[in-house]
C-alpha cells in the first residue's frame, strides 16, 4: 500500500477552475514566498503539502533517504497532521527500517484526523507494520480495528474490510503453527539431551 504516488496528484491539483493561464495583463505580481502558500491548503498549496509532494517525487524516484529527509521537514511544518507521519512510515518500510516505520506510524495513529479515508490508511499500515515485526497479538488487534473501521467506509472510500479479515486468518495460522513448533522444539531438545547422556 503505497500512498506516495497518489498524494502528489492531490497536493498539486489545479487550483483554478480552468487550466488556462491568466492573460499577462491580469497576472498578479509575484508574491513573497510566505504569501504564495495557504496554510489551509484552500486558495493555494500549503508549504506542508508542497514539501510532502517533493518527498513523494523522491520516493517514486526510489531516492528513499532523500524522501525521508523531506517528509521530516514537512512534519516540522505540521507535526499534528497524520499524512506526513504516514508517508514517512512508508518510506522507512521501503528501506527495511521497521523500528523507525513503527515509530512514524504510531505518530500518525495518535494524531487526530477527521478524514476517515486517511484514518483507514493509517490503521492498515499500522497493522501491516506490527505483522512485519511479528508482534502477533498487536497485529491482530490492529487488523481488527482496520476491519471495523473499513466496514463503515466501504471500497468507495479506499477501505477493504476483507483484507483485514484475511490477515486475521493468516496471523492465527502462524500463531497456531508457532504453538505446535514449541512442542516439536522441546521434543528435539529432549532427544538431544538424552543422546548426550548416552555418550
Amino acid at each position: 500500500m503505497i500512498l506516495a504516488v497518489a498524494a502528489p496528484a492531490l497536493a498539486l491539483a489545479p487550483l483554478a477552475a480552468s487550466g488556462e493561464p491568466k492573460p499577462a495583463a491580469k497576472r498578479a505580481a509575484p508574491a513573497a514566498s510566505a504569501e504564495r502558500y495557504d496554510p489551509d491548503n484552500v486558495r493555494a498549496i500549503s508549504e506542508y503539502m508542497e514539501t510532502l509532494a517533493k518527498g513523494n517525487a523522491r520516493f517514486v524516484a526510489k531516492e528513499h533517504t532523500a524522501a525521508i529527509d523531506t517528509y521530516k521537514r514537512a512534519i516540522q511544518l505540521s507535526p499534528k497532521n497524520p499524512l506526513g507521519h504516514l508517508l514517512l512510515a512508508e518510506a522507512y518500510l521501503a528501506t527495511g527500517n521497521l523500528g523507525e516505520a513503527d515509530a512514524a506510524i504510531q505518530q500518525a495513529y495518535e494524531a487526530d484526523t477527521k478524514n476517515a479515508t486517511l484514518r483507514s490508511h493509517v490503521l492498515f499500515l499500522r497493522a501491516d507494520v506490527f505483522e512485519r515485526e511479528k508482534k502477533w497479538d498487536q497485529a491482530k488487534l490492529a487488523w481488527q480495528a482496520y476491519t471495523e473501521h473499513s466496514a463503515k467506509l466501504g471500497a468507495d472510500a479506499g477501505a477493504y474490510p476483507q483484507s483485514g479479515a484475511e490477515r486475521l486468518k493468516a496471523i492465527q495460522k502462524v500463531m497456531d503453527l508457532e504453538k505446535a513448533y514449541v512442542v516439536v522444539r522441546e521434543r528435539i531438545a529432549a532427544e538431544k539431551a538424552d543422546a548426550g547422556k548416552k555418550k
